[in-house]
């Protein structure tokens, strides 16, 4: 009997701590319309090694439309008006458009976009505090090709940090910095025009 009670105890505990975690992050996502922040991006190879940083920074505004700018060491922007996608590489010269659905429903940056309710895509569990961050992991429901699970970061209800684990044991970490929410931002942002002499590609 008494392990039968332990048993119960633990379940529901696990799923009251679940129910946090999702309620930590709506409440997150129900702050803003609009999201601004400045990024380090790193990528750790499956022997923790960093083999790849950049930096640069983002803009979101939801639902759908978001501009991620990367300016070191190679300059890079991809671009969605919440119907299509541009994605620019300044050194190739080439533009390669996607339709939003087919790109972002099911991606990492699907999760601040909204839209779409969390819990149709991803399960969320709370995971221990380290960093002096409050951390959760997201892990897609339906299989995909792109990653197996996301980790994010919260420090005072923002957050902070974001590490994307792929199929191949790679860890793409983001460091926010300058985090702001809702402050006005140009609606020119979420437009792209193509420079002359680029390539165009379109899927």
């Amino acid at each position: 009997m008494k392990h039968s009670l332990l048993i119960i105890l633990l379940l529901s505990s696990s799923s009251l701590f679940a129910d946090t975690a999702r309620q930590m992050l709506e409440n997150f996502l129900d702050k803003f319309t609009r999201l601004h922040a400045e990024f380090t991006q790193i990528i750790v190879s499956e022997n923790n090694v960093s083999s790849q940083s950049a930096t640069g920074e983002f803009w979101v505004k939801k639902p759908g439309q978001f501009r991620w700018n990367y300016t070191s060491p190679y300059v890079q922007k991809i671009v969605s008006n919440g119907l299509k996608v541009w994605f620019y590489d300044e050194d190739l010269e080439q533009v390669t458009i996607k339709n939003i659905a087919n790109t972002v429903d099911t991606s990492p940056l699907s999760v601040i976009l909204g839209g779409i309710p969390i819990e149709d895509i991803f399960t969320v569990e709370q995971l221990n505090k380290t960093d002096n961050l409050v951390w959760l992991k997201l892990v897609p429901k339906k299989e995909t090709t792109s990653f197996e699970s996301i980790e994010m970061g919260f420090k005072s209800g923002l957050l902070n940090k974001m590490n994307l684990h792929d199929q191949f044991g790679q860890t793409t970490r983001l460091l926010l910095s300058n985090v702001s929410i809702n402050t006005p931002i140009d609606e020119a942002l979420f437009e792209f025009s193509i420079p002359k002499g680029a390539d165009v590609f379109e899927e």
